[in-house]
């Protein structure tokens, strides 16, 4: 199942000890592709990582207007009202290029590579040296790669037998990844409605898990079967985001500041939640006409697309 994982993270990293072996020795070449492989993943998705960024951003920002037209939604009573609304909603959607999907892409990507590289490592741990082949890395590859060191642990080695060589570089992956933690938390927090919730439990359990993972990580690399490369991987890969994420902070405020709506909306959610005031739901007849109506309303707009194509091409 893991193999079709193995063969691209193999390949890219065959590709760059080939590229640069000839200018270092072979050892280094290899530790050079774990570093090249982190940059060629993680530089892949960077695009992805900021439509994902900025649509959430977008999303923050539509969201006062959004609301106003949600709740003129569920008091319309003509087929022509709630058109036009859903008409409005769309375009406001399309003025700021907005796609609530955008984020599911990145980890599509970065968690096959991540399981590939595991993948890759375990096996390499867990044969004879030179004994067989892994992904597209032949016997001799697999070989010279089992006898690359990082500050003289082998990177096929477990991290939990070289504790005290590769806790600096752990530390250090750690830190990145709990940098970022805090970043998100607060980008978060500066867009939770928390008087939703879903919203609010998610910002919640983003809090505790700040708290816990950093334990959870310590243990999991000092007793777990986690290779020497991996915590390499996950250093480097945390650092290459932490740099990203900081990039992508200045771009956000300099080019899509929350509007004084957004922080409005955001307090004014926070002391609902603190007074359990809510918002009055609708009844389950008032949901089956908002939503026969918004049936009704699709129909007239295509119908009137469609209309429209025919007079425009007469």
């Amino acid at each position: 199942m893991y193999e079709v994982f193995m063969y691209p993270v193999s390949g890219i990293m065959k590709f760059w000890h080939w590229l640069i072996s000839s200018f270092v020795g072979e050892s280094t070449a290899w530790l050079i592709s774990i570093i090249l492989l982190v940059i060629t993943v993680r530089g892949v998705v960077v695009p992805l990582n900021w439509i994902s960024v900025r649509s959430a951003r977008i999303g923050a920002l539509i969201r006062p207007e959004n609301n106003r037209i949600k709740k003129q939604m569920n008091s319309a009573t003509t087929t022509e009202e709630m058109a036009e609304l859903m008409q409005e909603e769309k375009n406001l959607m399309k003025s700021y290029n907005y796609n609530p999907a955008a984020g599911c892409v990145p980890p599509l990507i970065m968690i096959p590579a991540f399981i590939g590289l595991y993948q890759v490592l375990l096996r390499m741990s867990n044969i004879e040296r030179g004994s067989t082949t892994v992904g597209m890395l032949n016997a001799s590859d697999v070989s010279a790669f089992r006898e690359t060191t990082f500050y003289g642990a082998p990177l096929t080695d477990f991290a939990r037998e070289h504790g005290d060589l590769i806790n600096p570089i752990l530390i250090a992956a750690i830190a990145f990844t709990m940098a970022n933690s805090v970043i998100s938390l607060v980008r978060s927090f500066r867009t939770t409605q928390f008087d939703q919730k879903v919203n609010r439990r998610v910002f919640i359990l983003m809090g505790f898990l700040l708290l816990v993972i950093p334990f959870f990580l310590w243990h999991l690399a000092q007793t777990g079967p986690i290779p020497v490369a991996i915590i390499l991987y996950w250093g480097c890969a945390y650092l290459f985001m932490l740099i990203q994420t900081a990039i992508f902070e200045i771009i956000l405020h300099r080019d899509y500041p929350l509007t004084e709506d957004v922080h409005a909306m955001r307090r004014e959610s926070i002391r609902r939640w603190r007074k359990r005031e809510k918002e009055p739901a609708l009844s389950k007849e008032e949901k089956k006409r908002v939503s026969q109506l918004r049936m009704e309303a699709r129909k007239y707009l295509k119908s009137n697309n469609q209309q429209g194509e025919q007079k425009a091409s007469e």
